[in-house]
This record gives structure tokens, sequence and C-alpha cells, in this order.
């Protein structure tokens, strides 16, 4: 009888231990109904969060169709939170009440610096050498296609080539939805003063289309490559015969045991860089707040001076915040959204919109490559569809696609490093388009 109940005790959902969660839950649950939610304070408003957020992220992952083409759990998490406020299971007063909690506060910001600093310096520095030399060139060629491209399908529909940059191209080739659309909703804040959740929501629907047509790409890519042999490595990136390709990222060496991470030292070292971030900001508010925490981490980590028990920690931190906070904000975002706002950015016109930008980002990639000496093939795959997809989970899904998981290193600096660059143009573009 021991052994069923620590059986039942220790069961997970969605990686948390049922017991300690239905607890929370349960409470958290009375508190909602009761109307006494907003007395808990900033406890009680993450624990509904969370209840809600947890739930929705187990179902998401395990529908096969969503978790394998519209997002699984995270977006789970948006999208049954918008629901939930749409039928009125959520009150206006607590809906308020939880969006100031995560998004008013500006609790928000700690976590999308810990993020983008996890997300950068677990990009080794030998990659981030080589890949600002080669791949990053072919990713802002990349850009400029998808830009050019969706500039010109949105001629077609009657849309302005700015609001095609600003809520159609950046969104897509941001990299991804936690340091990607988050950080840009903020960014889109700041600059127009509107609500980031309305941004969000359009934006995610464009991403999520986006990455169904990146992961349909990739699956063609790999039968052009079959046909085609002249124009692929076969999962090698570059023509060169000297070049040394990057080894799947962790797998160089052990990890030295003298190091272990100090996650107390990693927090306040985060909120260190979040200050001098907001700092730079008020000095040179031409370059917005994330893309200064996008250029302080990129400097750190080609400089190569933080101890690698901080860096450890960050990553530590990095995925404790994805993990735990990500599903938080989600919910919060989702409590601010309006579901027929977000219900109508699913059209024919978008669709095709998204589709002819991952097309761009495509031709934009293939046409550089051999001024790098890059396979095409390979260079489209890991600088083309792994910026225009939702992030970590969306690269693992177009490299499957297409057969060619040795590109992970290079999807990650597409994903991070490109989604930084993407984030740094949106403080200028935002500035200037809206």
């Amino acid at each position: 009888m021991n052994a069923s109940i620590r059986k039942a005790v220790e069961y997970e959902l969605g990686g948390v231990q049922i017991a300690p969660f239905a607890i929370m839950a349960a409470l958290s649950a009375v508190l909602l109904v009761s109307g006494h939610l907003q007395d808990a304070g900033i406890v009680g408003a993450f624990a509904v969060m969370w209840s809600i957020g947890f739930v929705l992220y187990a179902i998401g992952e395990k529908l096969p169709i969503w978790r394998g083409y519209v997002g699984g759990g995270l977006i789970m998490a948006f999208v049954g939170t918008a629901v939930m406020v749409h039928f009125g299971w959520i009150g206006p007063d607590d809906r308020a009440f939880l969006a100031e909690s995560v998004v008013g506060n500006r609790f928000l910001y700690f976590l999308l610096v810990a993020l983008v600093a996890g997300s950068i310096l677990s990009v080794d520095r030998e990659t981030l050498l080589q890949s600002v030399l080669g791949l990053v060139p072919v990713m802002l060629c990349g850009i400029v296609g998808a830009a050019g491209a969706g500039i010109l399908i949105g001629l077609v529909f009657q849309i302005e080539p700015a609001r095609i940059i600003t809520h159609y191209v950046l969104p897509v080739m941001g990299g991804g939805n936690g340091a990607g659309a988050i950080p840009m909703a903020e960014i889109y804040t700041d600059v127009t003063g509107d609500n980031a959740a309305t941004y969000y929501g359009f934006a995610i629907s464009i991403l999520t289309i986006a990455n169904m047509m990146a992961i349909l790409m990739a699956s063609a890519l790999n039968r052009i490559g079959n046909r085609f042999p002249s124009l692929t490595g076969n999962g090698k990136l570059s023509r060169r015969s000297d070049a040394r390709e990057i080894p799947l990222l962790g797998t160089e060496s052990e990890p030295d045991p003298g190091n272990d991470p100090n996650i107390l030292g990693a927090i306040f070292f985060t909120v260190a860089m979040l200050l001098l971030s907001m700092l730079l900001y008020a000095l040179v508010p031409q370059i917005h707040l994330f893309a200064w925490v996008v250029v302080i981490f990129v400097g750190l980590n080609l400089a190569n001076i933080l101890p690698a028990s901080l860096v450890l920690a960050l990553g530590r931190m990095n995925e404790w915040g994805l993990k735990a906070f990500i599903v938080l904000v989600l919910v919060a975002v989702g409590a601010m959204t309006d579901l027929n706002e977000l219900l109508s950015a699913l059209t024919f016109e978008n669709f095709v919109i998204a589709g002819v930008i991952v097309l761009g980002a495509t031709l934009g990639t293939a046409l550089s490559a051999r001024f790098f000496s890059f396979y095409p093939v390979e260079a489209v795959i890991a600088a083309g569809l792994c910026m225009a997809n939702r992030g970590g989970s969306g690269d693992l899904e177009v490299l499957g696609a297409s057969r060619r998981m040795a590109l992970f290193p290079y999807a990650q600096v597409s994903s991070r490093i490109g989604g930084g660059i993407v984030l740094f143009l949106a403080g200028y573009l935002f500035r200037i388009f809206l």
C-alpha cells in the first residue's frame, strides 16, 4: 500500500509532481471561485496561473497534431487561457490582476533577461565566432529575402510594407516564442503604448503558420537534395575541405565537476545585467532595452571572461525559467488576449503571406550560400528555416523533417543569435514604422 501511495505521490504532470501540484491547484481554485484571489497577492496569482498553465501544457503535449504543428503545451497554455477568459471562467477583475502580476510589474523583464542570457551563453565561443564570420551574413540575407518577399505579397493583399515588416516578418524571423515573440511584444508596447497581448496574439498566430510552412519546406529540401546531390553536403554545411564542422552542443567534453553552478550568483548577475541594460537604454534610447541585453551577452560570450560556474548557472536558470515561468507568462498574456482577435489572424491571406515570407527566407539564404562556401540546402535549413520557426522545438522539427540533425549547433545559432539580431532590429523598425 505504501508503495502505491508513494507511486501516486511521485506521479508527474508536465514535469511537476502531482501531489504538491494538486494541493496548490485545489486551493487556488477555491480562492478564484470565492472571489478572494487578490487577497493572496502575487503568490495567489502565480498559483492560479501555474495551475491553469501546467494542466493546459500537459494537454497540449499529449495532442500529436497540436504538438507537431501548432506549438505544443506552451501555445495551449496561451490559447486555453484566452478561451477561459472569453467564456467568462476568469472574470475581468481577476484577468487584470493576473496580467498585472507578471507583465505590469516588469517581473517579465527579469525572466526575459535570464532567458536571453542562457540562450546566448549556451552557444560555445568557437561556434559563435564561426557563425559571425559565415552564418550571420547568410542569416541577414535570409531576413532581407523574407522582408522583400513579404512586402511583394503584401502589395497583392493591399497591406502596407510597414505592417508587413512589423507584424509578419519580424515575428516569423525572431527565433521563436520565449526569446522572440514575447520580448518583441514588450518592445512593441514600449514604442507604441498599445497592449502587448494584442501584438503577441497576432504575432504568435503568424509564427505558428510559418512554423508549419518551415517544416514542409524542410521536408521538400530533403527531397531536392536527394535529387540534386551537388546542392547538399548531406548534413555538412561548409564546402571547404579544411572546414571544421561543429559538434553537437554539449558533446565536446565532460563538464568540470569543480565548476558547480552558483544559482544565487546567477540571479544577482541577471539583475545586474538588467539594470545595466536599463541604464544604457536610458542613455541611448535608439537601441532598445532587449537589444542592449543581446549586445551585452554576445560581448560577454566572445570575450570569454565569465567563470564556467556562472555560465552553467545561467544555463540552468534558462532551463528553470522555461519550465517554471514561461508557462506562467503565457497564461498572463493569454488572459490579456481577445480570442476573437486571435482567431481573426488565422485567415487564408495570412497563410499565404507567412508561406511567402518563409519562401523568401529560403531564397535569400540559398542565393547567398555559395558566396560563403556553404551548401545551399544546408544553408537554407540552418540559417533560414531555423529562424523562421518557433525556436527550440521548431528547430528539432525542421531538422527532423530534413533528416539533418547534424546541423543542430547551427540551428541553435540561428534561433538564438539570429533571434537576437531581429530583436535588435525591432527596436529600430518599430520606432520608424509604428
